[in-house]
């Protein structure tokens, strides 16, 4: 299991979708909760401050950490850069490293996967990676009414699944768990 220390933010639960994408048991894990936490492989932070916040938990100090981000001097841990060309398969050796190779049991559960048409995931993939309703329908040459109607209807089936969504950057996570997007 890959525990990801929350910094408050949608990065959280997209960091821990990407490393369930990569085969690997991921939980975001609040940093009270760390002093706690068993059976962790590795550990993933966001910032130097959380690093040096996981580095002072005795408990901790036998478990990989993974730093997602330029890294910070005088602590060992793997650096992996987001903004690197490969970053994400240099997050892939990182939890290799940690982690071992993912097994077969572990592999992300697709059967509660949200099935998307090729449109709706065009037009949605637009609007959740940051365009307002009225670029999106601009940028694909429909109304704004249209674009919230795909909205509407690809929520009502994540609803159906079981995994409610409240506002965009929620179906983003979703469709980074499903694997319709890529981060």
């Amino acid at each position: 299991m890959a525990a990801v220390v929350a910094e408050g933010d949608i990065f959280d639960a997209a960091l821990a979708a990407l490393i369930e994408s990569a085969g690997y048991d991921a939980r975001v894990v609040e940093p009270a909760q760390l002093t706690g936490l068993r059976n962790a492989a590795a550990i993933l932070v966001r910032s130097a401050a959380m690093l040096g916040f996981v580095r002072r938990v005795p408990a901790l100090r036998s478990v990989k950490i993974i730093f997602v981000g330029n890294g910070v001097a005088g602590f060992e841990h793997i650096r992996v850069s987001p903004r690197a060309p490969g970053a994400e398969e240099a997050l892939h050796r990182a939890l290799a490293t940690a982690a071992g190779p993912p097994t077969p049991q572990s592999a992300p559960e697709l059967a509660n996967r949200v099935r998307l048409t090729e449109r709706e995931l065009e037009i949605l993939r637009t609007y959740t990676l940051g365009a307002t309703l009225r670029q999106t329908s601009r940028a694909h040459a429909i109304a704004e009414s249209t674009v919230r109607e795909h909205y509407r209807r690809v929520a009502r089936r994540y609803e159906e699944a079981g995994r409610p969504i409240g506002n965009k950057a929620q179906l983003l996570v979703e469709f980074i768990t499903d694997g319709w997007v890529r981060p």
